[in-house]
């Protein structure tokens, strides 16, 4: 997989030396409020650690997020994986709550759909986000998704967003 930079970030293959840093994440009740319940850290390391050593399509994956500033500071991640039930591939993105409202969604956004569509020829992707979580909404509106619909994502509907290369913002 590919490392990325952008103006502020360094996006690299999200791998098991990030398992302390995704499990701090994962267990902040409040990154986790429209993502469903906590799991136990021992319940976090199990499912992250087969995550990592999951086989994805090729050029997908997640990525680690890094400031250039502090490049051992793991921020979040962002991904291009299937998006299950379907056969679309989403954009996702998760941040520590320090890095929330600094743009960091956005930035390492823009730089994953890019790679998506130029690099990977995708056709387009989908996004989803709980009906309430409107930090998320702006995030995938400012990237150029649209709403279409809903999503069910472990019995709970979700908002679907979805991007063409046509509605794509630069």
């Amino acid at each position: 997989m590919s490392v990325f930079e952008t103006e502020r970030l360094i996006l690299r293959p999200r791998g098991p030396e990030h398992l302390e840093a995704c499990v701090a994440i994962n267990t902040d009740p409040e990154v986790m409020r429209y993502l469903g319940p906590v799991w136990p850290a021992a319940q976090q390391r199990a499912h992250l650690t087969r995550q990592f050593t999951r086989a994805w399509p090729p050029g997908l994956g997640y990525w680690a997020i890094f400031r250039k500033t502090a490049p051992g500071e793991m921020l979040g991640w962002g991904l291009l994986v299937p998006l299950e039930g379907t056969d679309e591939i989403q954009l996702g993105y998760r941040l520590k709550r320090s890095a929330w409202g600094d743009g960091i969604a956005t930035e390492a956004g823009r730089r994953l759909v890019a790679y998506g569509l130029e690099t990977v020829g995708l056709s387009g992707l989908a996004a989803w986000t709980h009906p309430q979580n409107t930090g998320s909404k702006g995030v995938l509106t400012k990237l150029g998704f649209l709403p279409d619909g809903q999503y069910e994502d472990d019995g709970q509907l979700q908002d679907l967003y979805r991007l063409t290369p046509a509605a794509r913002q630069p």
